[in-house]
């Protein structure tokens, strides 16, 4: 796929792994729809990347409620007349141990990590379907959906959720012009580390994989001939980042 001019959907897209997706695809020439939660800092994005020249839009969006999934998709369609790819980024991992996480701590992780992603997935298909040129849905999962963390049981669920989604979907369009990719990384420098009560070194968040890479990551496999089946892509570092 050329990015030229094709219509990508990014949520959790004003900052982090999803900013930096939006930026990358955004220099090779894509039209982006920016979604995420918080208007003010969609719209400084928005204003940054615009003074490189950019095409994007920004629409507020909570994954986890229906109608704000469909107002992102018809905003996408009014505004650009398509969608080829949405990349499902958004996310929330509050670590807690079993006994700390709360009912409430369970729901609001599920509900953004894995539900989100039902939504929004269920959402574009129908669009994507109707389309001669079929979609491509990248679902940005990690490692915590190959492997059990501690404090992070729920997040752990919510990703290996997101992996079992993926491959039903990829069994259910069997036949159709639909790709559903999985990208896997592992402790990521975001903003994240800030939110939690050990944040790390500056050291430690250098040895990290930085944002721009996973971004690189989505990239080439857009990028690539759609004859191709990537499944899976998983990243991780040579060493651990806090060896």
């Amino acid at each position: 796929m050329e990015l030229e001019d094709k219509v990508i959907i990014v949520t959790g897209a004003s900052s982090g792994i999803g900013l930096e997706i939006v930026k990358v695809l955004a220099a090779g020439g894509a039209k982006i729809a920016m979604a995420a939660r918080k208007m003010e800092k969609l719209e400084k994005a928005a204003t940054d990347l615009a003074s490189t020249g950019a095409t994007v839009i920004v629409v507020p969006t909570d994954v986890t409620r229906a109608a704000d999934c469909r107002a992102l998709v018809r905003a996408t369609v009014d505004a650009f007349g398509q969608i080829d790819v949405l990349v499902n980024n958004a996310g929330y991992a509050p670590p807690a141990s079993l006994l700390e996480t709360t009912e409430e701590v369970w729901d609001v992780t599920l509900n953004v990590c894995l539900k989100g992603v039902y939504l929004m997935t269920q959402t574009a298909v129908p669009t994507m379907l109707e389309q001669s040129q079929g979609g491509t849905i990248i679902n940005i999962s990690s490692v915590a959906g190959k492997n059990g963390y501690e404090n992070l049981s729920a997040y752990c669920a919510a990703k290996w959720g997101v992996h079992g989604f993926t491959e039903a979907l990829r069994a259910e369009f069997e036949g159709e012009n639909l790709r559903f990719h999985l990208i896997c990384p592992a402790a990521v420098a975001t903003p994240w580390w800030d939110t939690r009560n050990d944040p790390q070194a500056d050291k430690v968040m250098k040895r990290m994989i930085q944002p721009d890479e996973v971004a690189e990551a989505v990239r080439w496999v857009l990028t690539q001939p759609n004859r191709l089946r990537i499944d899976e892509i998983v990243i991780r570092t040579h060493r651990s980042p806090w060896d």
